[in-house]
């Protein structure tokens, strides 16, 4: 469990995403295809799954909107 502190608050993730994971398991896509559908790098969407990166605003937005889901539920309800 990591803790992200930015800003006075305060927010627990767990690494790695698992929502994000799966909801791109669900659609039976690579990492490689579901990054190219949404617009950014493999690269990028590894470091999302696993944790390493939290990714802008508009990457975040970019994902929600291809998985048809929030933000929130992919990024801050874990």
């Amino acid at each position: 469990k990591i803790t992200l502190r930015d800003k006075g608050s305060e927010i627990d993730i767990d690494k790695p995403n698992k929502v994000l994971i799966e909801l791109r398991q669900k659609r039976g896509e690579s990492q490689k295809t579901a990054a190219k559908n949404i617009g950014i790098s493999s690269q990028m969407l590894a470091m999302l799954e696993t944790g390493d990166r939290k990714g802008s605003d508009a990457t975040k937005m970019a994902i929600a909107n291809y998985y048809g889901v929030s933000v929130e539920h992919i990024f801050f309800w874990r």
